[in-house]
């Protein structure tokens, strides 16, 4: 008895010396200050897609997969699993379990039997979060110590949110959130039982439940059942409380398919590594982006780099663009981000490069909006110079007269260079480089240093900047930033974007060890103004459509109008190519979407294959084909065009004029009211014939005189007729009484002389010691009836000239005028300096 006595003393000191520190560790958790629950956890930032799939994984600062998922967004067949399999009564208690706790206590310290866990959620979580180990005392205490504190100051929710975002699921995976995109590919809240089930059991015994032991096998080829036996004792318990799942199927699934991190999605890499230097402290990052048109884009741009390989064409970019929201679908910056031979890291969206002719629209646009023409006004496609600048086209040939739409698509330089050099006369009215200022394009250096380079790709865009323009003349004229990044959850606000390279003064960590290969966009010079890249409306909703509509044509390729969507639905396009055959673009507009194709080097090597409308435009067409193909689509850019300011109006078919009584032939156009130009071309012209000469008259004379409608055409223009075997018959002379350049009964005295060179306001240069090797060459252009030209230096006669002649004349130093005089007294004049030289 005494032997007993002593026992149960020796108990009630053991009881007591157990029992006075847990009452301390409770006293020191009531007055203890708040402690941290996910404060400091590093977790990983996952970036998804619009849909909320996964298109990339990064680890976090302490090299663990987790992923911060809130307990709403996690299925609750996991939660509930969770809760039956390591805490039931996690509800009732306060962070600690009496009953258990006790019970293990006893087991472990004073019976001798096997050890019995007592932790509850809360406990486990204080263990996770202070990296404890509770096999000792002080450990044990330390964890009842934090677990009561946690429950103290924060809700049940927020201890098992913690939990399940901390919890151990093998390897360097924590987290439900990570555990279910790793092993299953799915986001958490898209769990199934057996998946739940599977996860739950996992923390428990990381090391061998992990869910790729399956994958695994031992010496004597038999795999760890240590999850499978864990799993199958859940699923008992759960259809305990959910007899209705016994005939789910649940055994029939297993073993159950499970990825490797190395299986983790790596999708749009450019846009992906973007948003890990733009948004390093967020932990998710939704883009716009739509991971099946990525991964068409992706498969269209290799497979055409695979058939063009002889070509010498290795590379190629591409953006897709949904223009009624401005949200970037689709970005493939290059055509193999992992292939250092082309420099695949460099994002070709956000490369500025020569555009080419891929700007032609917009001045068009301008010019429809500033009343300078409509889409059949006469344009001429023939030799030009402009203060020097001596344009050409492409083929090295001039067209002559061509409708303002056959010049745009045809994409002929005169005619853009000739719009652009009118464009801005009126005050307040943009030219083309205001225009791009306002549109938010990024430029080094003032309006002057450009000058009308810049109709032909003299200044450089990105493609970014491009697709903005584009989606421009869809969204009628009002211009929007593009949208491609989004912290948060879907359905929020804060969208990124922007459309040029990054500003100087941003700072881009470098979250995964690559260099930004693009680098900060240098300073941006406006001619002192701020810049404007927020402005909402650039173009009237009119001159937007109009100029969407010039640029409707069928490829001329057969490949290409071999494609489905040809003839479907109506395609707005315009192609490009830079000076010296480095860029080869297409851009355009089909249904809802602005599609922009790059296809060249990024070290600028030039390459006779890298022209728009041989390799651009194929990629172009094949991609509408596809998505076409994949989704129904139609036409929206033309939704509203009832309530605008346009009407169609019949013009001569051959000249745009309005005046359509001049000619037999009409055709119909778009006309923007108080805004399109009403004044004639003056080719036709009603003249008076002498019925009995057929020569013109200067008096009507009833009986004796006719009014007949005849062509007039630049004598410049009727040699470009003559060339291509078109007769245009000249207008007859006048009577010997008539004297040229008097008006008479109604007759105009037609269009002066236009000197073609020398040219105006150029400085020529004249050798001292050698005067006579300094010649300028004299050469105009008249109209239909100027038969001779008088050329003059102030009132010194230099010479004659016919129309399809020039004269060669020495200059003498300083300003000199010049001046020509047709054969019926029409003049004109231009005013040159002559510096002398040795």
């Amino acid at each position: 008895m005494r032997l007993f006595s002593r026992l149960r003393g020796w108990r009630r000191r053991l009881a007591f010396c157990l029992g006075l520190p847990l009452l301390l560790t409770v006293l020191w958790a009531l007055f203890a200050p708040r402690p941290p629950l996910l404060e400091g956890v590093p977790f990983s930032v996952a970036v998804y897609d619009r849909h909320g799939r996964l298109m990339r994984l990064g680890l976090a600062a302490d090299e663990k997969y987790r992923i911060f998922t809130p307990l709403e967004q996690i299925s609750p067949t996991l939660r509930e699993g969770a809760l039956l399999y390591e805490d039931r009564y996690f509800y009732s208690h306060f962070g600690v379990n009496p009953v258990s706790l006790l019970r293990a206590a006893h087991t472990t310290y004073l019976s001798g039997d096997r050890r019995l866990g007592a932790s509850t959620i809360t406990m486990q979580l204080a263990r996770l979060r202070l990296k404890l180990d509770t096999g000792n005392l002080w450990g044990k205490l330390r964890q009842i110590e934090r677990a009561l504190a946690y429950e103290l100051h924060y809700s049940k929710e927020q201890i098992f949110e913690a939990y399940l975002n901390l919890a151990p699921y093998g390897g360097n995976i924590e987290g439900c959130g990570a555990a279910a995109q790793i092993y299953f590919q799915k986001s958490p809240d898209k769990l199934d039982l057996i998946e739940s089930l599977s996860l739950v059991s996992v923390p428990q015994n990381p090391a061998r439940r992990n869910p790729l032991a399956v994958r695994r096998l031992d010496e004597e080829g038999r795999r760890d059942a240590a999850l499978e036996e864990a799993r199958a004792r859940l699923y008992g318990l759960w259809l305990e409380n959910h007899p209705e799942d016994s005939g789910s199927g649940f055994m029939n699934r297993l073993p159950l398919r499970v990825h490797t991190p190395a299986d983790l999605p790596f999708r749009a890499p450019h846009v992906t590594t973007e948003a890990l230097r733009l948004f390093p402290a967020s932990n998710e990052i939704y883009t716009s982006i739509d991971s099946r048109q990525q991964q068409l884009l992706e498969r269209m741009i290799a497979s055409m780099t695979q058939r063009n390989r002889s070509l010498g064409v290795n590379n190629a970019a591409a953006l897709l663009l949904h223009w009624p929201s401005m949200e970037v679908r689709a970005l493939v910056g290059s055509a193999d981000f992992f292939n250092p031979a082309i420099e695949g890291q460099i994002d070709g969206s956000r490369a500025r490069r020569s555009p080419g002719s891929t700007l032609k629209p917009f001045i068009y646009a301008l010019a429809l909006d500033q009343g300078i023409i409509h889409p059949r006004s006469l344009l001429y496609d023939t030799q030009r110079s402009f203060k020097g600048y001596d344009p050409e086209n492409a083929d090295q040939e001039f067209k002559g007269p061509l409708h303002a739409t056959e010049a745009l698509q045809m994409s002929r330089n005169i005619p853009a260079i000739s719009l652009a050099n009118e464009l801005g006369r009126v005050k307040g009215e943009p030219d083309l480089y205001g225009f791009l200022r306002r549109a938010g394009v990024e430029f080094p250096h003032n309006r002057d240093h450009y000058g009308l380079t810049l109709v032909l790709g003299g200044a450089e865009l990105s493609m970014r900047e491009l697709a903005a323009l584009y989606a421009l003349l869809p969204n009628q004229g009002r211009y929007r930033e593009l949208r491609l990044f989004r912290t948060g959850r879907t359905g929020g606000e804060g969208w990124a974007g922007g459309t040029g390279a990054y500003s100087s003064s941003a700072v881009l960590p470098d979250a995964l060890g690559i260099p930004d290969p693009v680098g900060p966009a240098p300073a941006v010079v406006y001619d002192g103004e701020a810049a404007e890249p927020n402005s909402s409306r650039l173009l009237s909703p009119e001159a937007a459509i109009v100029a969407l509509r010039m640029l409707r044509a069928l490829p001329a390729n057969q490949r290409i109008r071999n494609a489905s969507i040809v003839g479907r639905i109506p395609m707005y396009w315009k192609t490009g190519t830079s000076n010296g055959l480095r860029d080869a673009w297409t851009a355009g507009v089909f249904g809802p979407y602005v599609l922009v194709v790059w296809v060249g080097d990024f070290n600028n090597a030039s390459n006779q294959n890298f022209v728009g409308l041989r390799v651009a435009a194929p990629l172009f067409w094949d991609i509408a084909d596809a998505i076409y193909n994949s989704e129904n689509i139609r036409d929206q850019s033309m939704q509203g065009m009832e309530d605008l300011n346009l009407i169609r109006i019949k013009v001569c078919a051959a000249t745009g004029d309005i005046d359509t009584s001049l000619c037999a032939d009409t055709a119909e156009t778009w006309f923007i009211p108080g805004v399109s130009p009403i004044a004639d071309s003056g080719v036709y012209r009603r003249v008076l014939i002498d019925k009995t000469s057929g020569l013109r008259a200067c008096v009507e004379e009833p009986g004796k005189t006719e009014r007949v409608v005849m062509e007039f055409w630049p004598t410049d223009l009727l040699r470009l007729f003559r060339q291509a075997g078109v007769i245009k018959p000249s207008p007859p002379p006048f009577m010997p009484e008539c004297e040229g350049g008097v008006v008479y009964g109604g007759y105009s005295g037609g269009l002066p002389p236009e000197i073609l060179s020398p040219k105006e306001g150029v400085t020529y240069h004249r050798s001292v010691t050698r005067p006579e090797g300094s010649v300028v060459t004299l050469h105009a252009s008249g109209d239909a009836d100027a038969t001779d030209f008088y050329w003059f230096s102030g009132k010194s006669f230099i010479g004659r000239s016919t129309p399809a002649e020039h004269i060669v004349w020495t200059p003498p130093g300083g300003i000199n005028i010049i001046s020509v005089v047709d054969n019926l007294g029409r003049s004109s004049s231009v005013k040159i300096t002559v510096q002398q030289s040795e």
